[in-house]
């Protein structure tokens, strides 16, 4: 997903020229040559101990499981692959239904690949229920693993589904299979219309009943019953109507609305994604953003967002809701709830709509768009989203041939105490958001110079598993806190610059935090300065555009600029007094780094 934040590049050059807030200079050819760049371009429920192998139940449907369970996951595009499953504080429980009659295979692997992975096999046979631990030594039928860690709970046929429930430790201490951690895992799938006749003789699954997908497997959840979900409660769609997708890989479109006049407080409790039949593959992200004094007679337009954007749309960068690639239903709190319907809540509202058509396909027509779901029944908070991480722009500069290249955005001190009350406010969701070459992602948060743990932390990050993840337990947010969120990238397949942008070939590094009560600081964020290289931030650029890439040294000498660079940072509320702000300084040096601890179960393992 590419975001950005609307008119940031056009009309943000007039809060630089104009605002009496502002203290530096920023050179006027360098926003235009962004302009031209971007125009060219936890249920506790412990498994079922080892016993005889589970009897055959006829009476299970497909589309209900057997049990109760916190995820839910269609794994294939036509759904005929879905994983239900739920952990506590050891183990982990599974259950697919497959539209088949043969074997199943379900797995976890380190690269989204058929190998290295930890696969378990199952299938019914006679009457009898079969499953098997294994592990891949290469690309070719899996080999059964010494140690059989994973347990059968239940097995069924049905006229033409395989139901199968099994379980395992999270941790099971056998190097042929693999750890689950908070990480995003690689899961993998397949399934074929006969059983095997012995492990040595399976049949190969075919390219078409196989596939892989990423899942936050030990992530919190919030089911709708969990959330609370009122009876009394309106939907509202804000779609794109019927468009035209252009047949060139990157499109960001963008489509204004006023919303009702409802008369009285409500609270937004649901958002999800309204995708039209088919048009997954083409829909890449969707951000709504609300707008602050702008009039409702401006709505039901469109236009490209970053090609000559109307000037009147200037105050339209706070987003309300967000959608990603991979992402499902996002419920909130039972009380908490984004708020609507009053003077300090917005009634405008721009659809920015990120469409990726790599084959560039012509005549596709799409009305896809954003739900929102809301009550009239107000919960006791009102949620807010932050937006912070690196500035989207071209100052964002990644090298080539790099197997680890960190970026690094700042929220600083300064920023956050514009908007964090004394008391501080309550993170309780984290989406973070890179492109093709990040690998690892951390959303970092210091207090008076130590590092607490965490908000975020993926050390298997995939830019097409991408949605807002519920902390394990709420966090504050405290006046005095500063933010950093590292992105790690992995460019040895890249042979030139990769530069911050809205195209997925380009980078980005940025966290959305969502929390209560609701502050008035809606994005905080910054950029480098490179003055060791030239004073001027554009001329500093073009000059290491020159320099050869392909040289260790000369990419070690970069690691130096980035060491010694000052950062330009930047905060911004819709009700912000001074609105816009921005300030140069050095980044603080760290100590008393978080450490992430290490839990050993296997200590005492034979």
């Amino acid at each position: 997903m590419a975001f950005r934040f609307v008119f940031l590049l056009g009309s943000l050059l007039s809060f630089i020229a104009f605002s009496h807030n502002i203290d530096v200079d920023v050179p006027v050819p360098y926003w235009n040559d962004i302009m031209h760049r971007f125009r060219v371009h936890n249920r506790t429920v412990a498994p079922t101990p080892p016993g005889n192998l589970p009897t055959v139940d006829q009476t299970s449907t497909p589309s209900r499981p057997t049990q109760t369970y916190e995820h839910t996951k269609q794994l294939d595009q036509k759904g005929d692959y879905m994983l239900f499953w739920r952990t506590n504080n050891t183990h982990i429980t599974f259950e697919t239904h497959v539209k088949t009659l043969g074997y199943v295979g379900f797995g976890i692997s380190q690269t989204g690949g058929m190998y290295p992975a930890d696969i378990v096999l199952g299938w019914v046979k006679d009457g009898q229920v079969f499953l098997k631990d294994c592990h891949t030594v290469g690309y070719v039928a899996p080999v059964v693993d010494r140690s059989q860690d994973w347990v059968l709970e239940f097995g069924s046929e049905t006229d033409d589904c395989t139901i199968l429930r099994f379980s395992r430790k999270i941790d099971t201490c056998d190097s042929d299979d693999i750890k689950i951690t908070d990480d995003t895992a690689k899961i993998i799938f397949s399934y074929h219309p006969d059983d095997p006749v012995s492990m040595t003789s399976l049949p190969w699954h075919g390219t078409t009943r196989r596939g892989t997908q990423s899942l936050m497997l030990l992530a919190t959840t919030l089911s709708e019953e969990a959330s609370g979900m009122p009876e009394n409660v309106i939907t509202h769609d804000f779609l794109n109507q019927h468009y035209r997708i252009p047949p060139v890989p990157t499109t960001y479109r963008c489509t204004t609305f006023d919303f009702p006049d409802l008369g009285k407080k409500h609270h937004v409790v649901k958002v999800e994604a309204n995708i039209q039949e088919g048009h997954t593959p083409y829909v890449h992200h969707m951000l709504l953003y609300h707008c602050a004094n702008i009039s409702l007679s401006l709505a039901n337009s469109t236009y490209m967002c970053y090609d000559n954007a109307p000037a009147a749309f200037v105050n339209c960068r706070a987003v309300f809701a967000a959608w990603e690639i991979g992402g499902g239903a996002f419920y909130y709190p039972p009380d908490v709830g984004m708020s609507l319907g009053t003077d300090r809540d917005p009634r405008f509202f721009i659809l920015e709509t990120h469409y990726n058509n790599q084959a560039n396909i012509s005549g596709i027509v799409d009305s896809s768009g954003i739900r929102i779901t809301y009550t009239p029944e107000v919960r006791k908070y009102d949620a807010g989203m932050l937006i912070t991480g690196f500035f989207v722009d071209p100052s964002e500069i990644i090298p080539p041939y790099e197997e680890s290249f960190i970026s690094k955005g700042y929220c600083s001190e300064q920023d956050l105490a514009r908007g964090v009350p004394e008391e501080g406010v309550n993170v309780f969701a984290v989406l973070q958001h890179s492109h093709l070459l990040a690998k690892k992602f951390r959303t970092r948060v210091f207090r008076n110079g130590s590092e607490m743990e965490p908000f975020a932390d993926d050390n298997y990050y995939d830019f097409n598993f991408q949605e807002f993840h519920y902390l394990k337990r709420e966090r504050k947010l405290k006046k005095g806190d500063s933010i950093e969120v590292n992105c790690d990238f992995d460019s040895r397949a890249r042979t030139s610059l990769t530069l911050g942008g809205l195209s997925t070939y380009e980078e980005m590094c940025l966290s959305f935090l969502l929390y209560y009560p609701r502050m008035d600081v809606e994005a905080c964020w910054s950029f480098p300065l490179y003055q060791t290289v030239s004073n001027d931030t554009l001329l500093a650029q073009q000059e290491m555009y020159k320099w050869d890439w392909t040289k260790p040294e000369v990419r070690r000498k970069f690691d130096v600029v980035m060491n010694e660079t000052l950062y330009r940072h930047s905060s911004f509320g819709n009700f912000l007094e001074g609105g816009w702000q921005f300030h140069d300084f050095y980044p603080p040096q760290r100590r008393n780094l978080y450490v992430r601890p290490e839990v050993d179960m296997c200590s005492n393992s034979p």
